[in-house]
């Protein structure tokens, strides 16, 4: 299971790593051809929408956007933290997905009431998106890992290692995907708002964790537990 120190490390890594990629990429590079997630199709994931608190930061990243049309900024009512995604975005409606009874027994047994804690947010950079990531409560990791472990018994198995082809499972993060851009490399402009930002310490969140079916960011959402 990860500890704080870990997870710590995981944040500080990626930043460093993204702002060497930048240096060597002063440009946008090539456009996207293909969208990060298909925009209506919907995949089994549990968290939560972080409500309005992060709002003000979002509206910060429209303005350091410029009106950029390649900037996918997370909608208000549609930002969110994932607690473990499960599904790829495979399905057009609820209905499509098979065998649900029994991954909700499972999620029940052992989320049903359970509130993640996460703290000490900051902003985390890839080459082409803007994350807001912090430390879960103890109680949160032990959850997700005895969850993630059941699953990996099951019949979910299968879906969830093509969810997670080339990282660990569960994944390290645990965070908000701010804003992607449909292009290799941020603009200056967005560079330059995590620069002035990457320091600052975006509070806490607490949130119930529901087991969902929804799109890419959560503006077409189905509870299932």
């Amino acid at each position: 299971m990860h500890t704080r120190e870990m997870i710590h490390q995981a944040y500080e890594n990626t930043n460093l790593k993204t702002l060497s990629v930048w240096d060597t990429h002063p440009e946008t590079g090539a456009v996207r051809t293909e969208p990060f997630y298909h925009p209506e199709r919907l995949a089994i994931t549990s968290g939560n929408r972080a409500g309005p608190s992060m709002s003000g930061l979002l509206e910060d990243i429209v303005t350091a956007a410029q009106g950029d049309a390649l900037a996918d900024v997370a909608p208000r009512d549609g930002m969110h933290f994932t607690f473990f995604a499960i599904t790829q975005a495979l399905y057009d409606r609820p209905e499509d997905a098979q065998n649900l009874d029994g991954l909700i027994e499972i999620f029940n047994q052992y989320c049903r009431g359970h509130i993640m804690h996460i703290s000490d947010l900051r902003l985390i950079a890839l080459p082409d998106q803007l994350l807001l990531a912090g430390f879960p409560d103890e109680e949160s990791l032990r959850v997700r890992q005895a969850l993630v472990e059941h699953l990996l018994t099951t019949q979910w198995a299968g879906k969830i290692r093509e969810r997670f082809p080339n990282t660990e499972i569960p994944q390290i993060f645990w965070h908000s995907t701010l804003m992607r851009y449909s292009a290799q490399y941020l603009p200056s402009s967005l560079r330059e708002f995590f620069l002035h930002n990457k320091q600052q310490n975006f509070g806490s969140l607490s949130l119930p964790v529901k087991l969902v079916m929804t799109n890419y960011n959560w503006t077409d959402t189905y509870t299932l537990a």
